[in-house]
């Protein structure tokens, strides 16, 4: 097998192609390929190692320029401004439910109220003393048939008189 001087496979020899993806079982080392002698002046690597276009590179990347600095800070501004929003909803929301819970609460202690006081007034009241007295001392009576107008009421509502009541025939 021919080898260049820098240590490759002559491209002539097709038994074996070594590539630098290649992986090769064995105990053989390859060779390294050969460093170049001379680099070029502008990418001449300097005390620490690393040429000078490599650190233009390295600081270029670690400024950031005015427009993204002030376009990061608007971003961060509105998503800033954006959670505190979500937060005093989600305060509202939770204050509202508290004051429905309360509401519901009193609303159901007065209903039970109400249910008390009717049914104290019910049991207090004799309905058949109440219709005696009316007939007996204040002379009251049932409405006859003839007394009694009917009104038809399209809207199952109650009716409030602002006039006489015309006659019915």
């Amino acid at each position: 097998m021919a080898r260049r001087a820098d240590g490759r496979v002559n491209s002539t020899d097709r038994t074996k192609r070594y590539t630098p993806d290649t992986f090769e079982d064995g105990s053989a080392v390859r060779r390294l390929a050969a460093q170049p002698q001379e680099a070029p002046k502008e990418a001449r690597p300097l005390k620490s190692g690393v040429s000078s276009q490599t650190r233009r590179n390295r600081a270029r990347a670690t400024q950031i320029s005015a427009g993204y600095a002030v376009f990061l800070a608007i971003v961060c501004t509105l998503c800033i401004a954006a959670c505190v929003a979500y937060v005093k909803l989600q305060t509202v929301v939770t204050t509202q439910a508290e004051d429905i819970t309360s509401k519901e609460k009193e609303l159901s202690d007065l209903k039970a109220d109400n249910d008390a006081y009717y049914n104290t007034t019910v049991a207090s009241e004799d309905l058949e003393a109440v219709k005696e007295a009316a007939q007996n001392r204040l002379g009251m009576k049932y409405a006859d048939e003839s007394q009694v107008i009917y009104f038809n009421d399209s809207e199952n509502s109650y009716v409030r008189q602002y006039q006489d009541v015309p006659d019915a025939k």
